[in-house]
């Protein structure tokens, strides 16, 4: 069994890090007041809804993390919901158990071409939102076949069903993702769409996947005339997110550590830079990005800042008061570490009028209490 380390042993110093961090790209616990006094006055564009009212939409993942998300604020804007879910051994989907009845569901796997055409040739979409997709990193590492299978020909059924049934289409989007630029040279940071400048260097199978996704939307849009719309989401988190990603990680260890059920956090590696954006607002910028309809173009979703791991759980700590040591588990780390990663948003806000309203303390407080509220989903350890 692997050591369980101190973090002081592992902290490391990077000049560049510190560089960005006196640029203001780098949240820290002890400046977050400053942090937060630029989301008191913050305001992002709504989405239409007279544009959105009455729409039919098809959502594929529908029953994930980001799906569920997508899907409320969709009913919210008056939309009609369709939505794709996997089969399960027993029919429980719990992040969309609260809107039976609301939305409707279709069993299917993206990876059978006749299934997905039979539900655009059902439905006829006005608007695709295309979710589904393998999204956990070290899965990718473990069933690389499996996922690239899955993520790549799902997409491309998804597209030829849209090809095929593109009557009323107006949107098809496609969730790609920051993994796509990978091994990110520090002074390349932050991270920016123009590829001459960020080019895509993946680390992993899931981010050559979405490399793919993206260039199959970008050759249909081409090819077809298929309306492709193109986001590049950094991370997204929030409650709900699945509990084998970091933040869930960590929101989940220190509500069993509020509840004296265990008395260390354990991460992976806390020199790991991210850039978190609340799942609200990502899914917001799904709709406005569809809604105006920049078909072709790609947007990264982020905050524009980023914060290391270690500062995470240490911003954890604060909020809820608790001195708990922080170890690393060498289990935990990846076999191809993306060592830092944060982006620029100033062309979806810009273009598109999107900001980040959520701040990284709203996905902290609100990632605790989902699993507060969710006690069965705490005692599962996650990797």
């Amino acid at each position: 069994m692997d050591k369980l380390i101190p973090i002081e042993k592992v902290l490391e110093e990077n000049p560049r890090v510190q560089e960005l961090e006196k640029q203001g790209y780098i949240i820290k616990p002890e400046n977050i007041e400053e942090y937060l006094d630029d989301y008191k006055s913050r305001s992002t564009t709504l989405p239409d809804e007279n544009y959105w009212k009455d729409k039919k939409v098809l959502i594929t993942g529908i029953s994930g993390f980001a799906g569920s998300h997508l899907a409320e604020q969709l009913l919210d804007l008056g939309c009609e919901v369709h939505g794709t879910i996997r089969r399960h051994a027993v029919p429980m989907h719990e992040n969309i158990e609260h809107l039976r009845g609301k939305i409707f569901l279709y069993e299917a796997d993206i990876t059978s071409a006749e299934r997905i055409l039979s539900i655009f040739e059902e439905i006829q979409p006005h608007a695709v939102f295309h979710l589904a997709a393998e999204s956990f990193v070290p899965t990718s590492f473990r069933e690389p076949v499996r996922v690239t299978h899955n993520n790549i020909v799902g997409t491309i059924n998804i597209f030829e069903a849209a090809r095929r049934f593109d009557n009323n289409l107006e949107s098809i989007h496609v969730a790609c993702s920051s993994e796509q630029y990978g091994l990110v040279d520090p002074e390349e940071v932050p991270v920016t769409e123009d590829l001459k400048i960020n080019p895509f260097r993946p680390r992993s199978i899931y981010g050559i996947t979405k490399v793919a996704t993206e260039n199959i939307a970008k050759l249909y849009h081409n090819s077809y005339g298929i309306p492709s719309i193109i986001t590049r989401g950094f991370n997204h988190e929030g409650p709900r997110r699945g509990i084998q990603f970091v933040t869930s990680v960590i929101h989940r260890q220190i509500v069993e550590i509020l509840e004296k059920r265990r008395s260390n956090i354990l991460i992976g590696n806390p020199n790991s830079i991210r850039d978190f954006t609340h799942v609200k607002d990502t899914v917001n910028a799904y709709i406005l990005v569809s809604e105006k309809r920049n078909y072709g173009e790609p947007y990264n979703v982020c905050s524009g800042k980023g914060i290391t791991i270690a500062d995470y759980c240490k911003l954890a700590k604060k909020i809820y008061n608790v001195s708990t040591e922080v170890l690393v588990d060498p289990k935990r780390m990846r076999p191809s570490e993306v060592p830092l990663l944060i982006g620029r948003n100033d062309k979806i806000v810009n273009d598109i009028g999107w900001k980040p309203i959520r701040s990284i303390i709203d996905i902290i407080k609100e990632g605790v209490k989902y699993f507060q509220e969710h006690p069965e989903q705490l005692g599962i350890e996650a990797h």
